[in-house]
């Protein structure tokens, strides 16, 4: 496969297709096994109740992630969502998630996107968040698809690239393409948006009129 065929996923991307149960979807759209940064997920990481003693600022987004809906469930009652989102560790140990690790370079550049010191020359107001930084800097370094739904990490890549154009896919250009490939109808391209939304997602438009 080459660098062309290949994409790096964000957290937000990568939750909203495991809270409406279509990871399988996703990985046909774009690649098995699904291409995350470390901090996005870390297989390494201690799970369920050995991360809960861990600083929440030193784990990877989906953990972070679970913690916010273990805390939830606890709440509601309601552990649908909680199961839904875990399933990540058993993706990851089944080989269907994989952890990317960065050269040198893509780390200080996704550390420049995290610092306060670099906003203006990246176009943005607020750093990145380490899991947005982190793709932003692997896509940019090996010219793959970014998977995103942050509008700054995309007016970083807009602005590191400015010679020339770089791949991207919102969450809704891939429901559009999943229809269009007819892995799923337009309707059903609408409803998984629609369910999406249900849980937090914010984007207010949908695939097909």
């Amino acid at each position: 496969m080459s660098s062309d065929d290949l994409h790096i996923v964000d957290t937000v991307v990568l939750l909203y297709f495991l809270l409406v149960e279509r990871f399988d979807l996703l990985v046909e759209l774009i690649g098995d096994p699904l291409q995350v940064p470390f901090s996005v997920y870390d297989p390494e990481e201690p799970r369920d109740g050995n991360a809960a003693s861990a600083r929440s600022d030193l784990l990877s987004e989906m953990r972070q992630a679970i913690r916010h809906y273990e805390a939830s469930a606890r709440s509601t009652g309601d552990h649908s969502s909680l199961e839904r989102v875990a399933r990540v560790d058993a993706l990851s140990d089944a080989g269907r998630i994989r952890s990317v690790p960065m050269t040198e370079d893509e780390r200080n550049l996704a550390a420049s996107l995290q610092s306060r010191e670099n906003l203006k020359r990246h176009g943005i107001r607020y750093p990145l968040g380490p899991g947005e930084a982190a793709c932003v800097a692997i896509a940019h370094t090996r010219r793959w698809t970014i998977a995103t739904d942050d509008t700054d990490a995309l007016t970083v890549m807009k602005n590191l690239n400015k010679t020339g154009a770089f791949r991207y896919e919102r969450i809704r250009k891939l429901l559009t393409r999943a229809a269009n490939e007819r892995a799923v109808s337009q309707a059903e391209a609408n409803g998984i948006h629609a369910e999406m939304r249900i849980h937090g997602f914010w984007d207010a438009g949908a695939p097909f009129p």
